[in-house]
């Protein structure tokens, strides 16, 4: 392979970058592996983005990181849920068979007086209107 098609090869999977994608959508399209892609990059000393830190909170010692479902979770160990570790900082285990709920839907808001306990099929019953199996989706 010469280095003018390597070349050519590299600043179409940067042009793909550029779009949008991560470095592991373009290896994938390409069929090579995320790291031959950012060593491409890097030879040719092309910019790559910035990664943006995630909001964090500290809670006894455990660092959570908000995830893309829009609720914290812990970085470490059993990778547990904020709002879970709050709640059973105060009352104690979570019963099986309950949810906890954010009283007003926010679920970054996670102060023991925004969550409520419910059982799941109440907690399914009062807050999950329309989005049960039956239900079709389009």
């Amino acid at each position: 392979m010469s280095c003018k098609a390597d070349v050519k090869k590299t600043n179409l999977m940067y042009e793909l970058y550029q779009r949008g994608h991560s470095c592991g959508q373009v290896a994938e399209a390409f069929g090579v592996s995320r790291q031959t892609v950012f060593k491409r990059f890097q030879r040719q000393g092309l910019e790559l983005r910035k990664i943006k830190p995630l909001p964090f909170v500290i809670f006894q010692g455990n660092k959570y990181t908000k995830r893309a479902n829009g609720y914290y979770a812990c970085t470490k160990g059993n990778r547990g849920y904020l709002h879970v570790a709050i709640w059973e900082s105060v009352n104690g285990k979570i019963p099986d068979g309950h949810d906890l709920h954010h009283i007003d839907h926010d679920k970054a808001h996670n102060v023991i007086e925004n969550l409520e306990l419910y059982t799941k099929a109440e907690h399914a019953r009062k807050f999950s209107t329309g989005n049960n199996q039956h239900k079709r989706r389009i």
